[in-house]
């Protein structure tokens, strides 16, 4: 095998997923050149290293105010999406109630009373789309003390 193949191999040597054969040719290798014995002893220092290593657990508190943040994140998003299903529906309904005459008057194409419905729907969504994001805004307002 040629040198390059080897060192590819010092890795997969450490690793434990090499077949006797190329076992055997990595270890007569690292006899015979001083370059690729380096880099394996580094890879076994390395190994060695890394297997003492443990991951530090964080402390019970730290996984309750993380879980209790998750939910209540959770909760405002959810609560957010049930009001704005209900603003629009509320809103929806509000505008219905104002064209309804339109809408029942038999004289007037369905088309037409259909893209009555839509700017209507459309008006109604874009107006809670605002009205959020203009909540969220205020809230996050990081120049909110600084003069215009």
């Amino acid at each position: 095998m040629e040198h390059n193949e080897i060192k590819k191999l010092i890795s997969s040597y450490h690793e434990g997923v090499l077949n006797s054969s190329q076992k055997r040719q990595v270890e007569e290798h690292i006899a015979a050149c001083n370059e690729c014995r380096n880099e394996f002893e580094e890879m076994r220092k390395f190994e060695e290293v890394m297997d003492k290593m443990e991951l530090k657990q964080p402390p019970q508190e730290m996984w309750q105010v993380y879980w209790s943040s998750v939910y209540n994140r959770l909760e405002r998003r959810i609560g957010w999406i049930f009001l704005s299903i209900g603003a629009i529906i509320l809103l929806f309904f509000g505008g219905y109630k104002m064209v309804e005459g339109i809408i029942q008057d038999p004289t007037i194409p369905l088309l037409l009373k259909f893209g009555i419905l839509a700017v209507l729907a459309g008006l109604v969504v874009l107006l809670v789309s605002i009205g959020r994001e203009r909540i969220f805004v205020r809230k996050r307002e990081r120049y909110k003390e600084v003069m215009k």
